[in-house]
């Protein structure tokens, strides 16, 4: 089941667009007993002329990075996105061209790459979280929203939606809970939900609980995807 294919940015993670808030963040492989601490996680925000880069990082308990998730923006616009796999030597693209936006992949040295029109509801890693906050309104209220995610490493594009989830285990007081599907009725066997914890008050993701393409190794070999609890905590 090639399910990772269609989760490349899903859980890489999520912020604020123009003032994103500074977080530290603990993942633990989902449900273990006790708590398997397999990445820390933590942004940073560079600011240019007219732009900034948005950067997450996951790293081995030993602080060795695993991944490195970077949007740029100019003029608040999407430019371009990278994400670096390095356990695995692997890097997903997006570059933006006016109207249009080419999908790269490169793995081991071998690339591959397509080009797409530009859709503005595209959403990459760590700008998610703005598309959260941008919709608060009708995702508090109940109502579904539709999006879309790339995945570099089969050069496709697939549609997913968000919505709250009333019944669910994660659900506490001042606590809200969104729950992402894959809108395919046939990728929906391959993709299992993933659950998202706000906080009302502050409209902060608490936690996130699923499947993310974070790699781990399992016997020697490096696993394609791995279910996980992230735990986020702020500086204020």
């Amino acid at each position: 089941m090639k399910q990772h294919k269609w989760i490349l940015f899903i859980l890489i993670l999520f912020s604020r667009l123009a003032a994103e808030d500074l977080f530290k963040a603990s993942v633990y492989l989902k449900d273990s007993d006790p708590p398997q601490l397999l990445f820390l996680h933590h942004n940073e925000i560079l600011e240019f002329d007219e732009g900034m880069k948005l950067r997450h990082y996951y790293l081995h308990p030993d602080s060795t990075v695993s991944v490195l998730d970077e949007v740029i923006l100019q003029q608040n616009e999407f430019l371009r996105s990278r994400s670096e796999f390095y356990d695995v030597l692997e890097t997903g693209e997006i570059v933006r061209y006016g109207d249009l936006m080419k999908m790269r992949f490169t793995d081991n040295g071998r690339n591959k790459e397509a080009v797409f029109p530009w859709n503005p509801d595209i959403l990459l890693g760590p700008l998610f979280n703005d598309f959260i906050l941008k919709n608060w309104e009708k995702l508090t209220s109940g109502q579904k929203v539709d999006f879309f995610l790339p995945a570099p490493d089969i050069l496709k594009i697939a549609s997913f939606n968000i919505q709250e989830d009333l019944n669910n285990k994660y659900v506490k007081n001042g606590m809200i809970v969104f729950k992402m599907n894959v809108s395919s009725i046939f990728l929906k066997l391959l993709v299992r939900p993933s659950y998202f914890v706000y906080d009302l008050s502050s409209s902060r993701l608490q936690s996130i609980h699923g499947t993310t393409i974070l790699r781990s190794k399992v016997n020697n070999k490096w696993q394609r995807t791995t279910d996980v609890d992230i735990y986020y905590q702020y500086k204020d």
